[in-house]
């Protein structure tokens, strides 16, 4: 029978190792680093602070809304939104804006007004330029009354 002689490793192969094994964890850094900088666009809140101290202001007008009854849409590029009193009666006289956000991209936000197209509907054509998600934060004053909401959407 023969014996099988071990040959020791040599220094060579030893750093070899070594280099290999930090040029591997420096490339998937370098991978991590080159995804956080290029894919996230970083969309902050300007004035953050103070909003966060507002909000308690914010939750009482909330609760101080008229009780009305409304539902919102958007289908085929329209934008409609259904408005009617808590006797059910449709509001007929309320001037309607809706402010039109992107909330994964910064760029795209505009507001527009909504026209009265009968019985309490308020409409406009808008086609979207981005496919994705997108929110409508509307708002109506009518008779010394206003009401807000947010309607969140997806456009395929």
């Amino acid at each position: 029978m023969e014996a099988v002689i071990k040959k020791p490793m040599s220094g060579r192969f030893v750093a070899l190792c070594f280099v290999l094994f930090f040029g591997v964890i420096v490339v998937v850094n370098m991978f991590f680093l080159y995804m956080a900088l290029s894919t996230q666009p970083g969309v902050v809140t300007k004035n953050a602070y103070e909003k966060g101290l507002d909000y308690n202001e914010l939750l009482d007008k909330a609760r101080s809304q008229p009780n009305i009854t409304q539902k919102v849409s958007y289908i085929d590029g329209v934008l409609r939104w259904v408005l009617s009193d808590e006797d059910g009666k449709a509001l007929t006289n309320a001037a309607v804006i809706a402010k039109i956000i992107r909330p994964v991209q910064n760029g795209y936000d505009f507001d527009i007004t909504l026209e009265h197209s009968g019985g309490g509907i308020y409409e406009v054509e808008m086609p979207l330029p981005l496919k994705g998600k997108w929110e409508a934060r509307l708002s109506s004053k009518w008779n010394g009354k206003q009401y807000q909401t947010a309607h969140q959407f997806i456009v395929k």
